[in-house]
């Protein structure tokens, strides 16, 4: 996806920016925890960034979603598989109690593929090659810094007065990244 200013919309690219964000902070506290040298500044300010980018992309009702693609599928695969043929072969299905023992069938069906389905993807995602941390990538606070500037640009020319105002907490946010950026361990 191009970061061209006139291409898209703003609020997709928010969502990326607070993924990323999300990814590199998580990376930079487990660091934190496991280190000897702790750095808590670092991954404390790129939560502020975080919080910024939350803030402006509540304004454009961009707010993450509760729900996972794991559990969307295995909820329909329950309907489906567990909950569909049960309407259709018991007898007087519409009674209270059958339909609720047919309903706890059907969530308890949810429960279980959805835990199939997140196993399946650990085993996966263990047999894949290693990359590179999300904190370690050289060009994060760059990419950050572009995205953030170029979101802030198209909320100053938008004629929504709610989202001219996301151009003030992207500009906080940009303050918070050049803090986070100053805060860079050094190597010794």
């Amino acid at each position: 996806m191009s970061d061209d200013p006139f291409a898209g919309g703003v609020a997709p690219r928010l969502r990326r920016l607070d993924r990323e964000l999300t990814a590199a902070i998580i990376d930079a506290q487990c660091r934190d925890w496991t280190a000897d040298r702790p750095d808590r500044i670092g991954f404390a300010r790129l939560g502020q960034v975080r919080r910024e980018v939350q803030n402006a992309a509540a304004r454009y009702r961009a707010a993450p979603t509760g729900t996972d693609r794991t559990t969307i599928l295995a909820v329909l695969l329950a309907g489906l598989l567990v909950g569909l043929p049960l309407l259709l072969l018991v007898p007087e299905p519409a009674r209270p109690l059958r339909l609720a023992a047919i309903a706890v069938a059907a969530v308890g069906a949810a429960y279980l593929l959805r835990g199939g389905l997140r196993r399946l993807h650990v085993r996966r995602a263990r047999g894949a090659p290693d990359r590179s941390a999300p904190i370690d990538d050289p060009f994060l606070y760059a990419r950050a810094r572009r995205t953030i500037e170029l979101c802030a640009a198209s909320a100053r020319a938008d004629r929504s007065y709610r989202r001219r105002g996301a151009a003030a907490d992207l500009e906080y946010a940009l303050d918070w990244l050049a803090a986070a950026q100053e805060e860079l361990p050094r190597l010794r």
